[in-house]
């Protein structure tokens, strides 16, 4: 469904491509979005355990939910935004997540807990990530690597926001933290999601800002057109390749899935102090832009496949070290965030990027939406597992090396998903 024609009406010639305002856009939402429930919500972790008397376990099953939702919601978010575009989405995403917030400040139960974090997580399925993500590789091709590595930069630099909000907590309360980043994400996220546009044939563009002559020129140079394969969602489920990388997603997120929720307690449990253990939440967001730009920069030149094999090596090794770190092994929190950290980031822009080299963008939020699903499955059950094996065994060193074992399996499938098949392309008018 195309936006309203009052909203067309959009200038043929810029000198800066309307796609990177949508990429610069989305960089933000991310930023504001990571840094605040993503990665930040780890800083939340003990004061609220601790003003409860809850348990790690009990304290987990809130992103075990989350998890849960973001699984269910992520394919009917694909659905909407490939029909609806992204805008309406992202302007309802950004109401309910700043409503979440402000209603998890007026908590004073396990359940009531639960529910604010299923709010937020709701709106979150809607307000950035496969949405804006979607709108990204819809306005680009020849760049769309390129473009993914800069709108994740928004995430990757998001961690910023860890030691802000521990030291927020410290200073009023994390009551009024979340009341404060609640009203925050009104006031950034709703007024941003206005800039957003779905497709940009819809307003007399062609992708990556390209003229008509360009894309012929190019096309002749290189002896084909693009895209070059357009497949509906049905069709990609027939695929080996869609289920090769939906299952990589699967073991990559039982490791990453734990780590996002438990660094801070667990650093805090080895003796590292809370306001270092924040940092290291810094730390590892922004080690993971070498990955992001890196691996982003890239993609567009060399094998994607390849790229993210070798990204997932690194977050496999990274994850055996972060296993080892005590009180006195604590310069291997660096070791940890310079392996981590860009194994976890490198497969973030490349690996939608691929799935738009293999499936085409006419499904793109669909597919991704599918793939997160069985992606979600891998994150559903580690975070509760790390937090039960602390409050079994009192330690998450032997959580961490399960965790790395599980996500081996990622790198051989990786490249075993060769592209599909290539069927005739669907240009839609």
């Amino acid at each position: 469904m195309k936006d309203k024609a009052a909203d067309k009406v959009m200038p043929r010639q810029r000198k800066i491509f309307y796609g990177w305002w949508i990429v610069l856009a989305s960089a933000v939402m991310h930023f504001i979005g990571g840094g605040t429930f993503y990665y930040g919500f780890t800083v939340f972790f003990n004061p609220i355990r601790n003003a409860f008397g809850w348990t790690a376990a009990a304290t987990s099953i809130a992103f075990t939910l989350q998890r849960l939702e973001s699984g269910i919601m992520g394919p009917v978010a694909g659905f909407l935004v490939d029909r609806l575009g992204p805008r309406k989405l992202m302007l309802g995403g950004w109401t309910i997540t700043g409503l979440g917030f402000l209603l998890m400040s007026r908590i004073n139960s396990p359940w009531a807990f639960y529910g604010a974090f299923l709010v937020i997580a709701t709106g979150m399925s809607f307000a950035s990530g496969l949405v804006s993500n979607t709108a990204v590789a819809n306005w680009f091709t020849r760049k769309r690597s390129r473009a993914l590595a800069v709108t994740f930069i928004g995430p990757g630099a998001s961690g910023l926001l860890a030691p802000v909000l521990a030291f927020a907590i410290l200073q009023v309360g994390w009551r009024e933290v979340l009341a404060y980043v609640g009203i925050a994400l009104w006031v950034i996220g709703i007024p941003l999601s206005l800039l957003m546009r779905h497709k940009p044939s819809q307003y007399g563009y062609l992708p990556d800002g390209d003229s008509a002559a360009s894309v012929d020129e190019s096309a002749v140079k290189s002896g084909s057109s693009a895209p070059t394969t357009e497949f509906s969602a049905r069709e990609a489920l027939k695929t080996k390749a869609f289920w090769l990388l939906a299952f990589v997603s699967f073991f990559q997120q039982v490791g990453t899935s734990a780590v996002m929720v438990h660094i801070v307690p667990y650093l805090e449990s080895v003796g590292v102090p809370t306001t270092i253990a924040a940092l290291s939440v810094t730390g590892m967001t922004v080690f993971s832009l070498i990955g992001r730009l890196g691996f982003g920069l890239l993609g567009d030149f060399a094998n994607k496949r390849y790229l993210i094999a070798t990204a997932l090596a690194l977050q496999t090794i990274g994850l055996f070290i972060f296993s080892l770190i005590g009180v006195d092994r604590m310069w291997l929190l660096l070791v940890f965030l310079l392996t981590f950290g860009p194994g976890y980031g490198g497969p973030i822009p490349v690996r939608p990027a691929l799935q738009a080299d293999y499936f085409g963008t006419r499904s793109f939020g669909t597919i991704m939406g599918l793939i997160g699903a069985v992606a979600m499955l891998g994150g559903l059950v580690s975070p509760v597992l790390a937090g039960w094996m602390f409050d079994t065994l009192g330690s998450y060193h032997q959580a961490w090396q399960l965790f790395a074992l599980a996500t081996l399996p990622a790198i051989p499938l990786m490249l075993l998903a060769k592209p599909p098949r290539a069927k005739p392309a669907i240009h839609l008018t």
